[in-house]
């Protein structure tokens, strides 16, 4: 908590107010309850119960949920109002907190932080704003004047809220209540749940296990610490193939076939297979690609990995930029997944392959907080993978703030290697997270150079292989396809699309396949 408290300081010193959800804070330190005390209507009357707790959300209704004066003038303190999660209780998307405050006599408007306090620090960006402009480089809300500044919050900030309560902290205003609004959901909000999107989806049923197989003899998995678990409570390791992008054309999807996944799990002895959609590129789902095509591939690989017993993992491919440009769109598109295929065991979910220039704190973490939610409301125990900064290489960021698992559920964090581009320090960066109890999957590897073409190099990967192994770490190679590039593990003179042999495959393909059949399946 006193690092928490350290890092508040300093944006204090910036100028800026930090509205945070606290699990548990009163005061935060001894120097905040003095600070409170001196300045009349401490954290005790902003958890005081006459005030009411926000009643039940059938109808629009606010609850003043703190009320005094409190000036923010002092930057040499750090002050706070607390208030209590059971006034969350009724909170949900398309609810509002108002803050009621004005200029403090000697200072211009000071820009403000919505931020909830789960593991760390966290703000909340996703929701809408009113009598404020949310300034994206500074990070923060400039009040338009003293009309009660509104935040609307999401479903992923209603749940925290629950959870942890909140808190107004800073300087450079003066307040004189807050209030919550409940009922106002149908209003809507741009980042609220994507469920009403899904009426028209109907939820398939549980399918019948197929004897012998990988998802027969595992069932439905979890996460424990840095382990993978199979629904016995053992480890449990996923390996196989990714497709290539299934929005590239027939070329690269026609490998989505029955008799394909057949050959992976009866020839290659793997127990998963990864479904690549591109957002935005070529063609991709959000960049002017046959969405119901698109969709039609990848229920079909669902369906077809099922048959088999296999897991299969559902990639929203977010490549080389900040998730949260598709936020919307993977909301809508992983609700209908996890609606359809609520009852499937063996589906997981990937929602975002590599993102770049994309700061875990400000951009992958909060974008999860968002997506995660929307397939909860169906997959309520799946596997979701987070994919990590800078190609999913930043492996380490998620330590020192990682998703909260009683709200998020079983989650995994992404690592990609190139086995001649990344070696024994990036093997040494993933041995560390998970020593230190990170859950890592590796849903993209190959055994050459990180551009996909060129430099195989069999001794680095069965290095990485070894590495997976000691660790249990889950790895699915790139790609399933006959591109001509040496990370295909199809020749690009093979025009079959199924049974192949090892005539058929590249160095890497052939590599690859060796070590998936020395597995236990």
């Amino acid at each position: 908590m006193k690092r928490i408290l350290r890092n508040a300081a300093a944006l204090f010193a910036a100028g800026t107010i930090v509205l945070s959800a606290l699990a548990g804070c009163t005061s935060g330190s001894e120097e905040a309850e003095n600070t409170a005390q001196t300045n009349g209507s401490g954290d005790d009357s902003s958890t005081n119960s006459n005030n009411g707790t926000s009643g039940a959300n059938s109808a629009s209704s606010t609850t003043e949920a703190w009320s005094g004066w409190r000036d923010f003038n002092d930057s040499s303190s750090w002050v706070n109002i607390t208030i209590d999660k059971s006034y969350f209780s009724s909170f949900e998307a398309g609810c509002k907190i108002d803050v009621h405050l004005t200029k403090a006599s000697s200072a211009s408007y000071n820009k403000l932080k919505f931020n909830y306090q789960g593991s760390s620090w966290t703000e909340m960006t996703g929701g809408s704003y009113t009598n404020g402009t949310y300034d994206s480089t500074y990070g923060g809300v400039e009040p338009s004047g003293e009309t009660p500044l509104s935040y609307t919050v999401t479903a992923s900030d209603a749940t925290n809220l629950k959870n942890y309560g909140f808190a107004l902290n800073g300087y450079g205003v003066s307040v004189s209540k807050i209030t919550l609004t409940t009922g106002t959901s149908s209003s809507g909000s741009s980042s609220s749940s994507s469920s009403t999107t899904t009426s028209d989806v109907e939820t398939k049923a549980e399918p019948t296990s197929v004897t012998g197989t990988p998802y027969a003899n595992h069932g439905k998995l979890s996460v424990s610490g840095a382990n993978l678990l199979d629904e016995k409570g053992e480890k449990y390791m996923l390996y196989g193939f990714s497709t290539h992008g299934l929005n590239f054309g027939d070329e690269f999807s026609r490998y989505v076939n029955e008799d394909a996944f057949a050959t992976l799990v009866d020839d290659f002895n793997t127990n998963c297979i990864r479904l690549v959609l591109y957002p935005k590129d070529y063609g991709g789902y959000c960049d002017g690609g046959d969405q119901s095509a698109l969709k039609t591939i990848m229920k079909n690989g669902i369906e077809y990995a099922t048959k088999k017993g296999m897991y299969v993992l559902v990639d929203w491919h977010v490549h080389n930029y900040n998730p949260q440009e598709t936020q919307d769109a993977a909301k809508t598109f992983l609700a209908e997944i996890a609606k359809e295929y609520a009852n499937y065991g063996n589906v997981l979910y990937e929602i975002c392959n590599e993102p770049t220039n994309s700061p875990w704190n400000s951009a992958i973490k909060p974008y999860a907080e968002e997506v995660i939610p929307v397939i909860r409301q169906y997959a309520p125990d799946a596997v979701v993978i987070v994919g990590t900064n800078t190609w999913s290489q930043d492996i380490e960021e998620p330590l020192s703030n990682p998703l909260d698992t009683a709200t998020y559920g079983n989650v995994m964090y992404t690592f990609h290697f190139y086995a001649n581009s990344h070696t024994d320090s990036y093997r040494s960066r993933v041995e560390s997270a998970v020593n230190k109890g990170l859950p890592v999957f590796i849903t993209e590897f190959g055994t050459c150079d990180a551009s996909g073409n060129g430099g195989f190099n069999s001794s680095e990967s069965e290095s990485w292989f070894s590495l997976c192994e000691k660790y249990n770490i889950s790895h699915m190679n790139w790609s399933l396809s006959n591109k001509g590039e040496t990370a295909s593990a199809i020749q690009s003179s093979c025009s079959k699309t199924s049974g192949w042999t090892s005539s058929d495959l590249t160095e890497s393909g052939k590599l690859v396949v060796e070590h998936f059949k020395t597995l236990a399946r």
